[in-house]
């Protein structure tokens, strides 16, 4: 199992995000909760409210992960984060890892 975090400018984005990921079958689930981050951005301190959002997935749909959250995403640099837990619950872990990626492939045949 792994954990991706990342974060997000509202609760309706996180929402969003977390409910594409879990219908795309690329994570189990996820959370999400309010933060205030401080930080340095284009040269000013800048201080936000901000939504962390946690996603639980298996190591093999990290990829896939990473990629989608690239392309979705609302930040022009996000904050994506793996985070690989020392233990987990081995019942949680398993039902975490049933996560299936549909995967279809179409083959076509061309007759002249």
């Amino acid at each position: 199992m792994i954990i991706i975090q990342t974060t997000i400018g509202s609760e309706e984005d996180a929402r969003e995000l977390t409910n594409y990921l879990v219908n795309k079958q690329l994570i189990a689930c996820g959370t999400f909760t309010k933060i205030q981050s401080i930080y340095k951005w284009e040269g000013k301190i800048q201080q936000e409210s901000e939504y962390e959002i946690n996603l639980y997935s298996k190591e093999s749909l990290h990829d896939q992960l990473i990629e989608t959250l690239q392309e979705k995403h609302t930040y022009e640099l996000p904050k994506i984060t793996t985070i690989k837990p020392t233990y987990t619950l081995p019942e949680y872990d398993d039902w975490v890892n049933k996560v299936k990626r549909n995967l279809f492939i179409f083959s076509v045949r061309l007759f002249n």
